[in-house]
């Protein structure tokens, strides 16, 4: 394999070559043995170093090369290779919502586990600069602290970016702080804002703001769209022109949403959540528990709408001997609310529980352990897919659920349910010991989605990271 950059020229032996090398060493191992033996040694040193340099720094280049699969020109006047670059996570996991952090933690995880970096390579970004670790995620910077260290990083920067998936193209600035929690958050949001589009942040904003006009080459990065979906807004456009690697969840280039590889990634974390959640619903212990459905709905504004799932979750309680167990999986606004979820259950005359984390881990565990899950969050869906539980989907008129369920589930699953009154009339087909639906053509249909997004991930993973330099035109 040639070196890009390197010199070819038919005839040309390069200084540090093999036979260079060789001749070198011998000329030294003579002047050993003769009375020059002291300025001898003052030469066989750096000989030495010489023969190493030129015998191992092509074979690592090499290998650096064949990894860097995008590289559009690599100088060969950069003697040592540079560090990688870092890598910012870039999505709302700035507040609790359920499919926010699950994105994160999934692409957080392959990156290191999979794609061999170190947890250290890796930022988190949003709007605003926040812990969300009691929420399931992790320590979140606004995009400004992180603009600001990508163009001074001169050992790893200017860093990549992971647009990390969900419907985050069609959600401009003021969408975006419509969705934080208070007003404090919110002032946050606009004095760090550096673009009207805070969750597809172009690239090009985390390079240098100038460079020498006279350089012969220019540092490029790379920015990668993981899995996404929904119609883009004008202010999402520039990210989604200039990304080097697209995949999207509802339409050609056509993957799967990455949540499809929480329960592949991370068994043993899940288990160890489901247990905390068992503990929490049956504090009395083991001999105490039931079997639970798991619900989760979309605030519900009127009290005649609530009703109307307070007698179909009855209905559904009493049929299938089990509590209902009400939980949020994203409090921001216009999503879920558990003061909702307290009605609702005061109105049940069936066992019922509210049950009130805010916390991503407890709430795949929670669906794990559910002999069925109901909701109109996607996410749950999903999450409910991998574990080869009986779902039910209450859609609304959003395409995503539909498309999932038509793309990636099985062909003998539900589809969305039209209303409240038939949801136990659906379920009580997948529910109990013979259901229309076995777990082996679920657990099919989930390998079936595993490989298809390691195959997006191995494609992009592959282009992030890496220094490159581009000719400037």
């Amino acid at each position: 394999m040639v070196l890009r950059g390197a010199d070819t020229e038919k005839g040309h032996q390069r200084r540090g070559s093999p036979k260079h090398s060789n001749h070198a060493a011998a000329m030294c191992l003579r002047l050993l043995f003769s009375r020059q033996c002291y300025r001898a040694l003052l030469v066989v040193i750096p000989v030495f170093s010489c023969m190493q340099y030129f015998i191992f720094h092509p074979f690592a280049t090499r290998v650096a090369q064949e990894q860097d699969v995008r590289s559009s020109f690599i100088s060969h006047t950069m003697t040592y290779p540079k560090p990688r670059r870092k890598i910012v996570l870039l999505g709302p996991h700035d507040r609790y919502n359920f499919g926010d952090l699950i994105f994160t933690s999934v692409v957080a995880k392959l990156l290191v586990s999979r794609a061999g970096f170190s947890p250290d390579d890796l930022l988190f970004g949003g709007m605003v600069t926040v812990d969300m670790n009691n929420y399931g995620g992790y320590k979140i910077l606004s995009m400004k602290q992180i603009q600001s260290l990508s163009q001074e990083d001169t050992d790893q920067g200017p860093y990549d970016i992971i647009y990390l998936g969900g419907e985050a193209v069609g959600c401009n600035f003021d969408c975006a702080v419509k969705m934080l929690p208070d007003e404090r958050t919110k002032t946050e949001a606009r004095r760090e804002r550096i673009h009207d589009c805070p969750y597809l942040v172009p690239k090009n904003l985390l390079l240098p703001p100038s460079m020498p006009k006279n350089d012969t080459f220019q540092m490029k990065n790379y920015a990668v769209i993981n899995s996404m979906g929904g119609t883009p807004c004008n202010e999402c456009k520039k990210a989604i022109e200039t990304a080097d690697y697209i995949a999207l969840r509802d339409r050609n280039p056509l993957f799967p949403d990455s949540a499809v590889m929480m329960k592949e990634l991370y068994p043993n974390k899940i288990s160890e959540a489901a247990e905390e959640v068992l503990q929490d619903l049956f504090p009395g212990g083991v001999n105490t528990r039931q079997k639970i459905i798991a619900v989760q709905h979309r605030d519900i504004p009127t009290e005649e709408a609530r009703l109307e799932l307070a007698l179909a979750l009855d209905k559904v309680s009493k049929a299938g001997h089990a509590t209902i167990v009400f939980f949020v999986a994203g409090t921001a606004p216009n999503h879920d609310s558990l003061s909702c979820y307290k009605q609702i259950a005061q109105m049940m005359t069936e066992p019922s529980v509210v049950y009130e984390e805010e916390n991503m881990w407890k709430s795949v565990g929670l669906i794990s352990q559910a002999e069925a899950v109901l909701s109109t969050s996607l996410h749950v869906r999903i999450i409910a897919f991998l574990y080869l539980r009986p779902r039910l989907t209450w859609c609304g008129l959003e395409p995503k659920h539909p498309q999932f369920i038509a793309l990636w589930d099985t062909d003998e699953s539900p589809r969305c349910l039209k209303s409240k009154n038939e949801t136990w009339s659906v379920l009580q087909r997948y529910y109990g010991p013979n259901p229309n639906i076995t777990q082996a053509a679920t657990a099919i249909a989930y390998e079936k989605t595993v490989k298809k997004y390691l195959e997006s991930f191995d494609s992009w993973s592959s282009l992030v990271g890496w220094r490159r330099y581009s000719t400037r035109s």
